[in-house]
């Protein structure tokens, strides 16, 4: 099924397709405390090229990138560096590592996406006044505003990326709709001008998660390459919480 990229009153300026709600609980120890220094990812085990502070959402459990995405977003639970600015601007946490590494995103209701990944990216954003459009419509609700974006595997040619799409779902227990609409839009290549156009087409699927939460897991594919090549995405986003 295709995922709605923003929910009513969700901040136009979020590149993503999920909107979160503020949580309650907490993603990690309370602002301040220090992560349980044996839960601390190895860098040289792990290859994980990130600058500031360490998450407290994060932890290594047998080699695998562990993310608690189930509590209230934090500059502290993602390890974000604001560098004392506020408000907050665009400010990015990046995990980055030169090959994909195993990783597991834990969600609200007991539900987990493990997903290969070479990059996990946090950015915080303050809206003090919120956002409103033309029309003086409230499209992003004052507060502090998260977005995680996760890139996963690429897997080249078409009957592969579909396929590795409708694994990815299965092994979430999400529906595999989204693969069946991969699969037609890969169907549509012939039908698309590729020196027109170097969009990415591709397949959202809703994650289900609580009231005012949103993620999706996507593979999407720039149809004018000679042979596509497939990236796998997972997105969630927060509505925004109280700016400290």
């Amino acid at each position: 099924m295709a995922l709605n990229a923003r929910r009513p009153g969700i901040a136009a300026a979020v590149v993503a397709t999920a909107v979160v709600a503020l949580l309650s609980g907490c993603a990690g120890p309370p602002p301040g405390a220090q992560p349980d220094p044996s839960t601390r990812p190895d860098r040289s085990e792990t290859d994980v090229q990130h600058n500031g502070p360490i998450p407290t959402a994060m932890r290594l459990e047998d080699g695998v990138e562990v993310w608690d995405l189930t509590g209230t977003p934090s500059v502290e639970a993602f390890g974000v560096d604001t560098d004392g600015e506020s408000p907050v601007r665009n400010a990015v946490a990046a995990y980055s590592s030169t090959d994909d590494r195993p990783a597991r995103f834990v969600l609200p209701g007991d539900r987990v996406v493990d997903l290969p990944v070479g990059e996990v990216i946090v950015t915080v954003d303050d809206y003090p006044d919120g956002l409103t459009d033309s029309s003086g419509e409230v499209i992003t609700p004052a507060g502090r505003s998260f977005v995680l974006q996760v890139e996963g595997p690429t897997t080249s040619g078409a009957a592969a990326g579909v396929a590795a799409y409708r694994d990815a779902l299965e092994a979430a227990d999400l529906p595999t709709d989204g693969a069946d609409e991969l699969q037609e839009k890969v169907e549509s290549i012939p039908s698309i001008d590729g020196t027109e156009t170097s969009e990415r087409l591709g397949a959202s699927t809703d994650v289900p998660v609580p009231d005012g939460m949103s993620a999706a897991l996507s593979s999407r594919f720039r149809p004018s390459d000679t042979t596509p090549t497939f990236r796998m995405q997972l997105f969630v986003s927060w509505e925004p919480v109280p700016i400290p």
